[in-house]
């Protein structure tokens, strides 16, 4: 099984490090973190942040010096108060001497290189038996919550849901870190398992359906709704000479794992409900919208 990092906890832990003083840049959280791709998320966890003097995230600016957003009611305001109470000096909306007082020396695992050091070491190719039997899975969320369905087609309609607390905010190419312990929950190893991602359509050829399907040793096909990688060449969907996925009208299909891709192209198309993976989609969505809420009112 791959190891799983926190990156909310491993960013707090980064952001907790920054000394009175000193400021760090979205991009320096972002590469302590493992990636630079995980910029923007880093953003997106600083706008969470609830306690600014524990965690002072009022610290981290843009590259340029500029001091980008705050999430405060007195907003940017309150952001500049801070920093010159720390005494950081601002002009004209950036902050002066940058270089000088920029932090780097952190402390850190780096979690995302990490993760795909690991990630990268597992064996995809493996081969497994399955029925016909299809179940589709997809995921929505309410802030840090992931609501996770499952929906079998045997037999009528029947559905399997989880609530589940991620990990991780999205980052490109770690959807995995954010959603693979909820699908990992409701996958079925004798049964297809549909999931809301990709498989060989990914960066490292290892998108959530296929780590998914490698952890928990069940076949897994990706269904997505937008190509990330590759190009199209009549319907199929290729890397240089690899052919990596099929398209199926405004979806990419891919293999995930243990199973091959002209078989989940034929099991999915075969069907009279594709996409399936509409249905775990909007019953997520319903659970998020009308029964989660009123669990909340009742507690």
């Amino acid at each position: 099984m791959i190891d799983k990092p926190d990156i909310y906890r491993d960013f707090y832990d980064l952001l907790s490090q920054i000394p009175q003083g000193r400021v760090s840049t979205y991009g320096d959280i972002a590469l302590q973190l493992g990636d630079i791709v995980a910029s923007r998320a880093v953003g997106e966890m600083l706008s969470e942040n609830e306690d600014p003097d524990v965690f002072p995230c009022y610290r981290v600016i843009m590259s340029d010096g500029t001091l980008g957003g705050y999430t405060d009611p007195k907003g940017i305001k309150e952001k500049i108060r801070r920093l010159r109470r720390d005494g950081i000096r601002i002009s004209n909306g950036k902050v002066e001497n940058l270089e000088r007082i920029r932090f780097r020396d952190f402390k850190s695992s780096f979690p995302l290189r990490r993760f795909r050091e690991e990630s990268n070491k597992v064996d995809i190719d493996k081969k497994l038996d399955f029925s016909d039997g299809l179940r589709a899975l997809d995921i929505s969320y309410e802030g840090r919550i992931g609501i996770g369905v499952a929906v079998d087609f045997q037999n009528g309609i029947n559905f399997e849901v989880t609530v589940k607390e991620v990990k991780s905010p999205y980052i490109p190419n770690y959807l995995y870190l954010r959603e693979g312990e909820i699908y990992e929950s409701l996958v079925r190893g004798e049964m297809i398992n549909v999931i809301d991602g990709n498989g060989l359509i990914h960066r490292d050829g290892r998108g959530v359906a296929t780590l998914v399907g490698t952890s928990k040793n069940v076949p897994t096909v990706g269904l997505a709704k937008s190509l990330l990688l590759g190009e199209e060449r009549g319907n199929g969907i290729y890397l240089g000479k690899k052919k990596i996925g099929e398209r199926e009208g405004k979806y990419y299909i891919s293999k995930g794992f243990g199973i091959e891709l002209r078989e989940c192209v034929k099991a999915l198309t075969k069907e009279t409900h594709f996409p399936q993976t509409k249905y775990p989609d909007r019953l997520s969505k319903r659970y998020r919208d009308e029964i989660l809420p009123a669990q909340h009112s009742l507690r």
